[in-house]
């Protein structure tokens, strides 16, 4: 038999085990001697070659009837914003009676694997998020019925759900005036597959958000058996949960839309290791037992959630080579276009102009681990002055207080010691939740690494030229204006170790 394989499958909170022996034959995936189905209205579901991979999707069935998985689509609008309509593709008078308004956007929310509309308080929060932002339809898809263990078998119903969806909106188009392409669907896990699925059949849908989709059973499969950037007009994607399943991650790792953030590299985010046990108290038993198996998982709503409403920060991320690159420092431009940077969330689709189903962009931000999330992002860059007189580089590291008119932070920008070369310029990032508001001043101080014990004596000095400070929750234009953003130092006053030095604003030191 050769060697065995186990997962465990734990999407949305809840967890399955399987094994597969390697090397498992093709004509063994497909459980059962039939390969497709067919269900009234829906069309026929087979198992193409499409959906086979000994490695990455092992184990194939065929879905649940339509009445086992039970599809519901829900509408809410402002004038019934807590008694659901269900919406019936077959019964033209769930449409016509419902508040459903073709002038208003709608909104698919779309939930996972062993999820529902009743067990997932998540999707009623964004609901009421929605409406309290404007006019929407909300249209709420419980499949409850058809994400139940075995995974695979999950994995396989939602085509079915895609299919209910695609079919709804096509009678929303037909009775109701509605335009496929004004339609955003909001997928999380699974979910993000489904939406996948419903506007490859819609061909022309608006808008898919997938919130951390599924990676079992969908990362490195064909983007015909998952989420792609050709679903819809517009694709963006959150990735909270990235790790590879063999290390307890859920969500894909790999970029799948026209846009993708990846905030705090996709993985590990900040607050999940005490919400496992804080949510028990604070959100109930059944939100606890979700956020302690899935909480980088459940992140990805988190963030979406808190975009839609919370203006006070905004959530921009900016494309970089890596996550490396990113905190230090090196990608806080928008580019001239300003294609190298979006906001993530609700207002994702303002980069839609830039979309290219060929081209793919990793937009990278850095969050903190309670609500709201968002944090103030700035670039400092520190330049060096090289006198004509004989000096000395010198190694340590740098604070840097930013004083703002609402708020004051110092940043330990280097942590670790380094060599700063005079003459030489150095990138940071820095991040905070408090409210700066327009920065006024800088000061930095530095502490000397060397074990020479003459430096003790003699005090080594470092020459600062100038700093710059660039707020970077904003979409600008690049290169950036610098006025007020310069900070101005006393080049040729070199500052010795552990002493306050003072900048004051000035742009004319970057001429």
């Amino acid at each position: 038999m050769g060697k065995v394989l186990i997962f465990c499958l734990a999407i949305s909170g809840f967890s399955v085990a399987w094994s597969s022996p390697i090397g498992l034959n093709y004509s063994l995936q497909a459980i059962g001697g039939n390969k497709e189905v067919c269900m009234k209205e829906l069309g026929c579901f087979a198992i193409t070659d499409d959906f086979k991979s000994v490695f990455h999707r092992p184990i194939n069935v065929l879905p649940h009837d339509r009445a086992t998985i039970n599809t519901k689509l829900l509408l809410f609008t402002r004038k019934n914003p807590k008694e659901a309509h269900l919406l019936v593709a077959s019964d033209k008078s769930s449409l016509s009676e419902s508040h459903f308004n073709p002038e208003w956007g709608t909104k698919f929310i779309v939930h996972g694997f062993m999820d529902s509309e009743l067990y997932g308080p998540w999707m009623v929060q964004m609901k009421d998020e929605f409406l309290m932002h404007g006019d929407y339809n909300v249209i709420v898809v419980d499949w409850s019925g058809g994400n139940k263990p075995p995974y695979y078998q999950a994995t396989s119903n939602t085509r079915v759900v895609a299919a209910e969806i695609a079919l709804v909106v096509q009678a929303l188009e037909k009775y109701m005036g509605a335009k496929r392409e004004e339609i955003h669907i909001i997928g999380h896990s699974l979910g993000g597959h489904i939406a996948g699925y419903a506007g490859a059949r819609l061909k022309t849908l608006g808008r898919i958000t997938g919130c951390d989709p599924a990676e079992p059973y969908f990362q490195n499969m064909p983007p015909s058996v998952r989420l792609d950037a050709t679903d819809a007009d517009y694709v963006d994607v959150i990735h909270s949960d990235a790790t590879d399943i063999l290390f307890i991650g859920f969500g894909m790792s790999h970029p799948v839309g026209h846009v993708d953030f990846f905030p705090n590299n996709g993985r590990n985010q900040p607050g999940c290791k005490t919400d496992k046990f804080k949510s028990f108290i604070t959100e109930g038993l059944n939100e606890g037992a979700r956020r302690f198996a899935s909480c980088n998982h459940q992140r990805s709503l988190d963030f979406f959630h808190h975009s839609i409403n919370y203006r006070k920060v905004v959530p921009v991320g900016y494309e970089c080579t890596s996550w490396k690159d990113f905190l230090d420092g090196k990608c806080a431009e928008c580019g001239p276009d300003t294609k190298r940077c979006a906001v993530m969330g609700i207002r994702a689709d303002e980069y839609k102009e830039f979309r290219n189903t060929s081209v793919q962009h990793m937009m990278y931000l850095k969050t903190s681990g309670t609500k709201p999330y968002w944090l103030y992002h700035y670039q400092i860059n520190v330049k060096l002055f090289k006198p004509k007189t004989s000096h000395k580089d010198v190694k340590g590291t740098l604070d840097v207080t930013l004083f703002g008119s609402k708020g004051d932070e110092l940043f330990h920008v280097q942590n670790d010691a380094v060599d700063f070369y005079h003459g030489a310029r150095y990138q940071y990032l820095v991040t905070t939740d408090k409210e700066l508001g327009e920065i006024k001043s800088v000061s930095f101080e530095w502490y000397s690494a060397s074990k020479n014990p003459i430096d003790i004596i003699r005090k080594p000095k470092l020459y600062v030229e100038y700093i710059t400070v660039i707020p970077m929750n904003e979409i600008e234009k690049s290169p950036r204006n610098m006025t007020n953003r310069a900070f101005c130092a006393k080049p040729d006053n070199g500052i010795i170790p552990k002493t306050i030095a003072t900048l004051h604003r000035d742009s004319k030191c970057l001429h």
